[in-house]
């Protein structure tokens, strides 16, 4: 089976995107979102059910959160083809964090990763339409994150011998969905 990991900046559509694709493509795939396995395993562990808590977390905890969410999607992998959401340059309180370290990476194993990206005056504006955050973005922030998550992208491809493809997400989640479906 395979791993096609799919990442974004906060506000890019990324869950829009992997939802859509995800329904087009039927019961061959599952949608992960990483977020979400860390946040199961962080309140089976007693830690948090608060997603946002997650960022002020010490390394060590986030580090083993990371490791039990890597365990879980190999374990699906296992039995089917996953698309697994998630951010590569993750913002916590003492700085910009990998995504998936290493003993992670390796674990999930991903065969393809592709980056969405929009222009951060759009990403800005998602964002801001969202509602209020924990600070103010800007869009040489977001153009910062999108770099980190690239950054991130071109090394994990390289550790893992794997791909990378950019998709554009200016227009509608369908047909962003339908560029990403047609490639897995």
């Amino acid at each position: 089976m395979s791993v096609t990991l799919v990442s974004g900046v906060t506000g890019v559509g990324l869950s829009s995107v992997c939802q859509a694709v995800r329904s087009k493509l039927g019961d061959d795939y599952k949608l992960i979102n990483f977020g979400d396995v860390m946040l199961e395993q962080a309140a089976t562990a007693g830690i948090t059910t608060d997603r946002s808590e997650l960022a002020a977390l010490t390394q060590t905890q986030t580090r083993r959160l990371q490791r039990r969410a890597g365990e879980f999607v190999a374990d699906e992998a296992a039995r089917t083809n996953v698309i697994l959401s998630t951010h590569l340059a993750v913002e916590t309180e003492v700085g910009y964090v990998q995504g998936l370290p290493e003993e992670v990476l390796q674990d999930v194993s991903p065969n393809a990763f592709v980056l969405v990206e929009a222009d951060p005056e759009t990403i800005l504006n998602r964002r801001t339409e969202a509602g209020p955050e924990r600070s103010t973005p800007t869009e040489r922030k977001i153009a910062f994150e999108q770099h980190l998550n690239r950054s991130a992208a071109l090394q994990y491809a390289r550790d893992q011998d794997a791909p990378v493809q950019f998709l554009e997400n200016e227009g509608s989640i369908g047909e962003a969905a339908d560029r990403l479906a047609a490639n897995l």
